[in-house]
């Protein structure tokens, strides 16, 4: 995939590493640093500040920052309105998605993809839903996945109902029963993810009334599960974030059963490439992806 300088500054303004971007675009470290410095000799000023964490972006940076957002988006769109006109599926796809979607199922996605599509690319975005919706309605991606219900005017595909669990420290009291209850959840303290992460377990603690025992409030999951295994609280998860845990836990499910609806998310179809419209196509035949067998 050949970049031009403005997608390689968006990337690295997003990941905030040269290293680390010049990793994910398959370029040399050098490589991403001469794009940025042409950039940055072509505006006539400093766009990125470096330090030993890594770059942010300067004040200036900030201001090119959505033009330069616009120009790549419009620069995308007229590579996949030529693939369009000549009715080929190719070209880059860019997909938002969230971390239990990276790790169990991207991999497999991408490889059945791109043997029956071989001229297709996919730039991933990582984020929570709230960031993933924005890059939808903002154009930046083609289409994320998310769980529903997703914002207006969004159009929500469903592709897998995965089941939520409660975890709980070992040795803890409820770990007797086999199965627990909201009101029973509510009582204990709480371990939760940040807003925005957190959509699917406040939808269900939210449908039951009583009050929430909220005792901490983490940046991600991995860390909220780390809290649980060492007994700072209990908390609720996905079993699709559960599987290949290397963490001491006691897993209970819920009654009544509650579940997360995931999908694949973007505009109407009517204002998305055929690119876009022929990977949703194929997330939603079941001869193509089994998602049931990929989650079994």
């Amino acid at each position: 995939m050949i970049l031009n300088r403005y997608e390689i500054f968006l990337k690295t303004a997003e990941i905030g590493n040269i290293t680390k971007t010049a990793e994910i675009l398959h370029y040399t470290q050098a490589g991403i640093s001469h794009a940025i410095a042409a950039l940055e000799k072509e505006t006539g000023f400093s766009l990125l500040a470096r330090s030993a964490s890594g770059v942010t972006l300067t004040e200036n940076g900030k201001r090119l920052l959505p033009y330069i957002q616009t120009l790549v988006n419009d620069q995308h769109g007229l590579s996949q309105a030529i693939y369009d006109i000549n009715e080929t599926v190719a070209g880059t796809l860019r997909i938002a998605t969230f971390t239990s979607v990276s790790t169990q199922w991207l991999p497999t996605i991408i490889r059945k993809f791109q043997a029956d599509y071989p001229l297709v690319e996919f730039d991933l975005l990582a984020g929570d839903y709230d960031e993933i919706t924005e890059r939808i309605l903002s154009g930046r991606v083609d289409c994320g996945f998310l769980t529903a219900p997703v914002a207006d005017p969004l159009v929500f595909h469903l592709l897998y109902k995965d089941p939520m669990n409660v975890l709980l420290p070992e040795r803890h009291p409820l770990t007797r029963q086999d199965v627990l209850t909201l009101p029973e959840i509510k009582k204990e303290p709480l371990v939760l993810p940040t807003k925005g992460s957190d959509n699917d377990i406040q939808a269900v603690l939210n449908s039951t009334r009583g009050k929430t025992n909220v005792r901490y409030v983490l940046n991600d999951d991995l860390s909220v599960i780390s809290m649980v295994s060492h007994g700072f609280g209990i908390t609720i998860m996905p079993e699709l974030i559960l599987r290949n845990l290397n963490y001491s836990l006691e897993i209970r499910p819920i009654d009544p059963p509650q579940y997360r609806a995931i999908g694949i998310a973007s505009m109407p179809l009517n204002r998305v490439s055929v690119l876009t419209k022929t990977f949703i196509q194929y997330l939603t035949d079941p001869s193509k992806i089994d998602f049931n067998e990929l989650c079994s």
